[in-house]
């Protein structure tokens, strides 16, 4: 049991990894065709998301902390977009999600490849 625990503990981070990444590429391709009603900021949101994804992949892969940091930052300013510009008003019900992604990013900001 103890070993199982010890694998467990070593690899849970790539659930978390792969789901935001998965999550985040697969809603930013859509906003590379400038065709939803995004305006401008569309056209950031979108590259920031898939790189942010692959960035949040890429870190432990090719061992450099800096890559994943730079994933979960991409990611942390998309959900305060959201949180700030969208979900604010209202208030903490239309939010939940946004500030769990949030937090979870900053984790990965903070601590790197060391999740």
């Amino acid at each position: 049991m103890k070993n199982i625990m010890e694998l467990f503990q070593k690899n849970i981070h790539w659930l978390v990894r792969i789901t935001l990444a998965i999550t985040f590429v697969v809603h930013g391709y859509p906003k590379l065709g400038g065709n939803l009603d995004m305006g401008f900021i569309g056209y950031l949101v979108g590259p920031f998301e898939i790189i942010g994804g692959i960035l949040l992949l890429l870190g432990p892969i090719v061992n450099n902390a800096n890559l994943t940091r730079l994933g979960g930052m991409l990611i942390s300013i998309i959900m305060l977009g959201a949180i700030f510009v969208v979900h604010l008003n209202d208030g903490w019900k239309g939010m939940e999600w946004q500030i769990l992604i949030l937090t979870t990013c900053l984790l990965f900001v903070a601590k790197g490849n060391d999740v």
